[in-house]
């Protein structure tokens, strides 16, 4: 603690938030919105009730694909249960199975959707001893197994194959094969931690069109929540300690919180314009900002600037990449160029500067070129939501640019065939259940304005 970067937050229609609110509030260390959001994430599963019930209806399990749910099916093993019809019964017997190392003031077990779905928070306590997120799935589908079991009177002993059918629907392979089936009757907010590649890298482990799906396809919240995740995972991998704290809290700030309302004046003063007028438009404030000045004009009018602060110019830089996603993806309504505009928006900044280094210092730049062959070449065009923010090609950043991402799938008007509608429908449902990510960037703020008050107190 002790940085002296303050900055006033803005909302998607340029309203303040909040005023003169210190970086060190916008940690997910010191921010208790943030912590909460984390929390959530790690601890949050749910079941799928109608799901379970058709695959124990066709005799459905140990699928390794998503879109290839139907590549296994036992109907010799199958067996017809009103799963939905008797959800109350199933959620009373996973609720008594938790609550016991519950504090008794935080629901467990919630049934929500009209009896189709079972929103479960693992308690706290067990969490607390855990070395890893993982209980948050195989405490629900161990609870589920049983309360199902029981409710059915699926028994080991007298209905062995039942048991192992429920079992597999559940399970899948698991742990023959590694991952649990994708698509299955149970999934959280995060992967499972075996299939994570990389330390730390846990709160990455969610799809960009979930985040989409949660937030409804709201740019600025997208990004936020977004920011939240990347950023808890930087302080989990060590990247934002000691040398880099600061240059993470600022890029934060600016990208994901809009800042002095940064990536907002940018995409309005360049609604009509291009990547290459947002990078103009960047540099520009940057100067008028104090943050690069002119060091060396050439013969031919060229001007080479320096800057005394590149935290601070990096901060601008990766406002301005999401400020040019969002001209070039609104404008179109479609997500796919989000991957080129980040490829080269970096050499834009370059250009204009006479080299100052570009957002993440050639990371976003890096990634970006990546990310545009995986969307439009290797995969046939996945789309770009459908990548999770911890996968191969995108995980290379900083934290600053799957938030560009999520902005561009928020403005797609449903031309992908990746679109979240088709990867992340059951999120779009659940998020009306989930209260606390309801306006994230507008929790932040008031989150950290609280926070800087404490700050200002105690100094």
């Amino acid at each position: 603690m002790g940085y002296k970067d303050a900055v006033d937050l803005y909302d998607d229609h340029s309203n303040c938030l909040a005023k003169d609110v210190p970086i060190q509030a916008l940690s997910p260390l010191y921010n208790p919105y943030m912590g909460e959001v984390l929390d959530l994430f790690k601890r949050t599963a749910f079941v799928d009730l109608a799901n379970l019930e058709k695959c124990m209806k066709l005799g459905r399990g140990g699928w390794e694909t998503r879109i290839g749910r139907d590549e296994i099916q036992m109907p010799w093993y199958s067996r017809d249960l009103p799963i939905v019809e008797r959800s109350e019964e199933i959620a009373k017997k996973m609720k008594e199975k938790m609550a016991r190392y519950g504090d008794g003031k935080e629901e467990l077990v919630r049934l929500i959707l009209g009896g189709k779905f079972i929103v479960v928070k693992i308690p706290e306590r067990m969490m607390k001893i855990s070395a890893s997120r993982d209980p948050a799935l195989t405490w629900t589908m161990v609870a589920l197994c049983q309360a199902v079991a029981e409710t059915f009177n699926l028994d080991p002993e007298t209905d062995p194959s039942g048991c192992n059918m429920l079992n597999a629907a559940v399970w899948g392979r698991y742990p023959q094969s590694p991952e649990l089936p994708p698509g299955g009757p149970v999934f959280g907010f995060l992967k499972q931690s075996n299939t994570v590649d990389g330390l730390g890298c846990g709160f990455r482990g969610t799809t960009i069109n979930h985040i989409v799906a949660l937030t409804n396809k709201r740019t600025l919240d997208a990004v936020a929540l977004t920011t939240i995740l990347e950023q808890g995972a930087q302080w989990e991998t060590g990247n934002a300690l000691g040398w880099f704290e600061r240059y993470h809290l600022l890029g934060a700030a600016y990208q994901g919180f809009n800042a002095n309302n940064l990536v907002l004046d940018l995409v309005k003063e360049n609604k009509e314009g291009t990547i290459g007028d947002v990078a103009i438009s960047t540099v520009r404030r940057a100067v008028e900002d104090g943050i690069i000045n002119v060091k060396r004009t050439f013969p031919s009018g060229y001007k080479h600037y320096a800057t005394g602060d590149f935290p601070l110019w990096n901060a601008y830089g990766c406002a301005g990449a999401l400020a040019a996603v969002i001209v070039n993806c609104g404008a179109s309504r479609a997500g796919q160029s989000a991957s080129s505009v980040l490829a080269y928006f970096g050499d834009q900044l370059i250009f204009e500067t006479g080299g100052l280094p570009d957002p993440d210092a050639g990371r976003l730049q890096g990634a970006g070129q990546g990310f545009a062959f995986y969307t439009h070449s290797i995969y046939g065009g996945a789309g770009p939501g459908a990548y999770t923010l911890d996968h191969v090609v995108v995980r290379h950043t900083s934290g600053f640019l799957t938030p560009c991402i999520s902005a561009a799938m928020c403005l797609d008007s449903g031309t992908q065939l990746f679109s979240p509608e088709m990867t992340s429908s059951a999120f779009f449902g659940l998020r009306d259940e989930i209260p606390l990510l309801e306006e994230p960037l507008k929790k932040v703020a008031g989150s950290a304005e609280e926070v800087g008050r404490k700050l200002a107190k105690a100094g």
